[in-house]
């Protein structure tokens, strides 16, 4: 599915290469959620289930957005460096600022609060740059890219389950340490990887080919060739007595490339502006953050189904474990359908209509002590259509928004539609924690 004949041919390694990074773009911040009941351990008093993630999106949700304001602050490979690096180190700082500050001691509350909220520039660097990244690839290339979310969201689960079961130890102190060491030594090797990674695709022929298309003007290729071509007409011995009218022909070539070159700067810093790509992508952009708002009220952790179903502890680290699982599927489909935004549309309403249907189940429940069916049958199929419309949404909103940028700012665009599933992950959690306030309060009742 690559539509430029020019391009290189991918091979397996781009493949994984992109996936990786798919996987990398939300590991750190996927590893710290999945983790959180070794930090709640140490931090009871202030609940790391529900302030954590919102400490988070403080500087997340704020530094991609100043990235996308002034795209000049890093480059693409600097932002990219910064997230990785930045990733690996907070894996390693965090639980050790649990761990030996004491339980819930004010200085463990403080550092590791603090730290918490600075990982969300972290995390903006990782995913605003891996966003932008993927963004100058074609659509099987983002496939593979968003695809590689959903496994990162699978892998932890697994690994999760796999450390339960497998590290039973009496002093339950020293076991939530050994589990939470035993899950971030893992996430920190796939960053590892993915860093080794990172250079090998700025040499890779094919990432070279995507990552530098567009960035060099046409007049620069020609303006070089043109004065390569005078000067080698000359002899060798005899460049230096090149003659007037030759000279003036460089001179020529040489002050129309500054003066294109200033005119591509001025354009440049005009192009790839906040309000210029929002002008393009709006109802792209609109359509990403109502995606994830809609998953994120919906989604077991602390929402509607959660509140409704009275989902226990372990049931609801299952119910996530089946959700990664058909994201990732319904990602994968993406490959298989034919892109447009009114399928996409139809998605997002079909997911809005799905609210309305457990609103419905759950007044049955209440008020009519009745069900449509059983309430382990519904959480399957509520599950299963939310992830798998997640996965299909998400990535044909990508798609379909690298699919309409130029070449110029597709990096842009990628850090753009990054950003606005943040805010939509943030906007849906906000709904959910209020959502599931009043659900318990209508319960009291």
């Amino acid at each position: 599915m690559n539509d430029d004949p020019a391009a290189p041919k991918s091979r397996c390694v781009n493949k994984v290469i992109l996936t990786f990074f798919g996987i990398a773009s939300l590991l750190g911040w996927n590893a710290l959620l999945t983790e959180l009941d070794f930090f709640n351990f140490f931090l009871s008093d202030i609940n790391p289930f529900i302030s954590f993630p919102f400490m988070n999106y403080v500087l997340n949700i704020t530094f991609q957005f100043v990235l996308l304001y002034k795209k000049n602050i890093f480059s693409l490979f600097t932002e990219l460096m910064i997230g990785i690096i930045g990733s690996i180190v907070f894996l390693v700082v965090l639980p050790l600022s649990a761990m030996l500050l004491g339980v819930n001691t004010m200085a463990n509350k403080v550092v590791t609060s603090l730290l918490v909220v600075l990982m969300g520039f972290i995390n903006a660097c990782v995913s605003g740059g891996f966003f932008g990244y993927a963004g100058y690839f074609p659509l099987e290339m983002i496939v593979l890219f968003t695809a590689g979310q959903g496994i990162s969201g699978i892998g932890l689960n697994i690994l999760q389950f796999i450390v339960i079961a497998a590290v039973k130890i009496e002093d339950k102190r020293r076991e939530f340490i050994v589990r939470g060491w035993i899950f971030f030594s893992f996430s920190i090797l796939i960053l590892l990887i993915c860093l080794f990674l990172l250079f090998y695709s700025y040499k890779d022929e094919y990432c070279k080919y995507y990552l530098n298309k567009g960035s060099t003007p046409d007049y620069v290729i020609e303006k070089s060739e043109a004065r390569l071509l005078i000067t080698m007409s000359e002899d060798e011995e005899n460049n230096k007595n090149i003659n007037d009218s030759e000279k003036q022909q460089i001179e020529t070539i040489d002050n129309e490339y500054k003066k294109e070159k200033e005119m591509d700067a001025n354009l440049v810093k005009v192009v790839p502006s906040f309000c210029y790509v929002f002008k393009k992508m709006w109802d792209l952009e609109i359509l990403i953050t109502l995606c994830y708002v809609v998953t994120f009220l919906l989604f077991p952790n602390a929402s509607i189904v959660q509140k409704v179903f009275n989902i226990g502890e372990y049931n609801s680290v299952t119910i996530i474990a089946i959700y990664n699982a058909l994201d990732t599927v319904g990602r994968y489909i993406v490959n298989s359908i034919k892109p447009s935004k009114k399928l996409d549309l139809i998605i997002l309403i079909g997911r809005v209509i799905l609210i309305f249907t457990i609103i419905f189940n759950y007044y049955c429940q209440e008020r009519l002590n009745t069900s449509l069916t059983t309430t382990s049958i519904l959480i399957i199929i509520y599950v299963a259509l939310l992830g798998i419309t997640n996965g299909i949404g998400a990535t044909l909103t990508f798609g379909l928004a690298s699919a309409r940028a130029e070449d110029e700012i597709k990096e842009q665009v990628g850090n753009s539609i990054g950003f606005f599933c943040i805010l939509g992950i943030f906007l849906g959690s906000v709904l959910a924690f209020g959502s599931g306030a009043i659900i318990n309060a209508i319960k009291k009742k």
